[in-house]
Order: C-alpha cells, then structure tokens, then sequence
C-alpha cells in the first residue's frame, strides 16, 4: 500500500522540483480514509524506496528517479520516443 501510494502521490502532485514528504502523506492519507495509516512504516518505506533508487530526494523534497521513469515507460509499452523524452530530462 505504501510504496504505491507513494508513487501514486509523486506522480498526481506533478512537482517539478519533487514533492515533500507531508505533502506525500496527506495525498495518501486522503487516498485511502477509513484505513489505519502508520507512520513508522510510511517512513521506513520511503527510506527503502530512496535506497532501491525508485525515488530521488533533493533536499526535503522526492522525485521519481530517471531509471525509475524509464522501466514504467518499457513496462506500459510506450513509444521509443517516449523513453527519450524522459531520459533527458
């Protein structure tokens, strides 16, 4: 529930410069009322995330890593020219 949520949130918030962490728990938070929400677990999960290099921190903020981008652009099957688009920003 976490990490997807985490991605989910990061991708709906669209920030350019990344997303904060409270701004991240208040979009699952929202996304998922009436289920206990730990926050212990939130922050182990987005630590380990950053550590698998799904996401990148800068400063207080998280962004979805380049790598990351480019696995869900070949996993969802989009144009070549899709994969170029992301991979240079």
């Amino acid at each position: 529930m976490y990490k997807a949520g985490i991605i989910a949130a990061i991708t709906d918030l669209k920030d350019r410069t990344g997303s904060s962490r409270q701004a991240i728990k208040k979009h699952i938070e929202e996304a998922n009322k009436g289920k206990a929400f730990a926050n212990g677990m939130f922050l182990k999960v987005l630590k380990d995330t950053v550590a698998a290099g799904d996401l990148v921190q800068v400063k207080g903020s998280f962004k979805l890593s380049p790598e990351f981008k480019k696995a869900a652009a070949v996993s969802a099957g989009l144009s070549s020219s899709f994969e170029l688009f992301v991979t240079s920003e």
